[in-house]
């Protein structure tokens, strides 16, 4: 049985979605800066919370915090 650490595991996703999602990480991140909700951004970028809530936490945790 192999085990996951889910705090850091990323949920599974489309590759070219992510890779949409890497390519506008600065993008993102001024947004949410900006005051945009993970809710917004989610709807904007077409991505479930959850990816979007792990790439944050992979890009800059302390955002990602911040953001719920």
């Amino acid at each position: 049985m192999e085990t996951v650490n889910a705090v850091n595991a990323m949920p599974p996703v489309n590759p070219a979605l992510f890779d949409h999602l890497e390519w506008k990480a600065e993008q993102i991140l001024g947004q949410l800066r900006a005051g945009l909700s993970l809710d917004r951004l989610c709807a904007v970028y077409e991505v479930p919370p959850d990816v979007l809530r792990a790439c944050l936490a992979r890009w800059e945790p302390e955002v990602a915090s911040e953001a719920g």
